[in-house]
């Protein structure tokens, strides 16, 4: 009987032990261990855990914005669709760990690509076809503040690019050199390029790119994460 028991007890304690694994992971400084229950999640739902809440993980990477008129006819709107497609499917088929919190967060990264890459579209195409700007609902503000400058072109246009370049030299530790630029394009045979370019780029993108809501990274994701194993370790850090 003793031996039955001894028996038991060491087929559960080897059961217990089968089902507790090592993670590893790390962070902009640091690394991790952490030992978590088998029995609840996989290794591979652990990293595409971390992979959702990775900063810049699912963003769009192809450019909408120029920094010159000639570069427009090198923006490609099949290029933004292909490339929003994929990390479309691939954000819904992550298979993640299973609860509500990281299953709200897919939702809002869903959210969030959908935003970025309507705008992102309706940008591209706006360079050729100004009204389209007055498809971005969200951002009724940036629409009135820019689009019939840009649709109607004009002085309009160029009183608008020169209120966009003052706002810019604010913002700029060098608004000297700002200013000449500016005064230089003004005062050349093709200002309405130079100004359809930076009133799209400095005014309208930056103002309907700040009404996105983008996921907050403050610290809140990771302590989550960790919230997932029995016992976590640091095994180093880097100086700050």
């Amino acid at each position: 009987m003793k031996i039955l028991l001894i028996a038991i007890l060491v087929l559960c304690q080897t059961t217990a032990f089968a089902q507790t694994k090592k993670f590893l992971w790390t962070t902009e400084l640091c690394e991790f261990e952490g030992t978590y229950d088998a029995a609840k999640y996989t290794e591979t739902q652990l990293k595409n855990t971390l992979k959702l809440f990775a900063v810049g993980s699912f963003d769009i990477e192809t450019e909408a914005t120029v920094w010159k008129y000639e570069e427009i006819k090198k923006l490609s709107v099949a290029t933004l669709d292909k490339e929003y497609e994929s990390k479309l499917t691939a954000l819904k088929k992550l298979d993640i760990v299973k609860s509500v919190y990281w299953e709200l967060l897919r939702e809002r990264k869903l959210k969030e690509l959908k935003q970025v890459y309507e705008l992102s579209r309706l940008t591209m195409l706006a360079y050729n076809e100004p009204a389209k700007l007055k498809e971005a609902a969200f951002a009724e503000a940036c629409v009135v503040k820019f689009a019939n400058p840009l649709i109607n072109g004009g002085d309009k246009l160029l009183a608008t690019w020169e209120a966009v370049n003052k706002d810019s030299r604010r913002n700029n530790g060098d608004s000297e050199r700002i200013k000449k630029i500016f005064e230089a394009e003004y005062d050349s045979r093709d200002k309405y390029k130079y100004a359809q370019v930076e009133v799209m780029s400095f005014g309208f993108w930056n103002c309907a790119n700040e009404l996105i809501k983008r996921e907050e990274y403050d610290g809140t994701h990771e302590e989550e994460f960790k919230r997932l194993f029995k016992r976590t370790r640091t095994i180093a850090c880097d100086e700050p």
